[in-house]
């Protein structure tokens, strides 16, 4: 019998491409599996939360007056580190120009009564137990304290809203009060208001407030 050396069964070399086609497939679905696992876990979760946020341009100022005042109050949900948030807020008026304003913990602070000497980055922690007043109080600024349930955040005056909200305001001469320059921020109006958790880059909230 003659035996042909250094040749090979003609039926084998497909086989053998298919086997390896099959391993290389194999191999690139583990790789991407593995990497699709990895964003899966590196990826943050959103704090799950219930907000309640309030915009009232005839608060009381605790002197027999009244003032404007935004609040964000937690009703229930997971503690949230203020760092953590962007507070992102949108007020067209009635020509079509849009206000558009971010806060966040780099934001800059805000001097409160306009003399000069008590800065604090809105909205504040308005918890006196918890952090003490705000103004020159690192622990009471947007960006240094936790949120959670029952606490409430302030922008508590005129001035403070108007900052907030990036409107032009005009100061008041005592006994006058402050005043909003656009006459289209009154009762009725609305303000969408966006919340964004940055680690997971999710909006935990998002509502068009109604000024009273």
């Amino acid at each position: 019998m003659k035996i042909n050396k250094g040749r090979t069964d003609p039926a084998v070399s497909p086989v053998i491409g298919v086997l390896l086609m099959l391993v290389v497939t194999i191999i690139v679905a583990a790789v991407v599996s593995g990497f699709a696992g990895g964003l899966a876990g590196d990826a943050k979760a959103a704090p799950s939360v219930s907000m309640d946020v309030k915009i009232d341009t005839s608060a009381s100022n605790g002197m027999g007056g009244t003032t404007s005042q935004m609040t964000f109050e937690m009703l229930s949900g997971d503690p949230i580190p203020t760092k953590d948030l962007e507070i992102i807020t949108y007020f067209t008026n009635s020509t079509g120009h849009i206000y558009k304003t971010s806060h966040s913990a780099t934001s800059e602070k805000f001097d409160l009564y306009g003399y000069g000497t008590s800065y604090t980055r809105l909205p504040y922690l308005n918890d006196i137990s918890k952090v003490g007043y705000a103004g020159n109080n690192d622990k009471a600024d947007f960006g240094n304290y936790t949120i959670s349930t029952g606490d409430i955040l302030s922008a508590g005056s005129t001035r403070q809203v108007a900052e907030f909200l990036g409107l032009d305001w005009t100061a008041g001469t005592d006994p006058d009060p402050d005043t909003i320059d656009d006459a289209d921020f009154k009762p009725g109006a609305t303000v969408q208001v966006n919340i964004l958790h940055t680690p997971s880059q999710k909006t935990i909230y998002s509502k068009e407030v109604v000024v009273k």
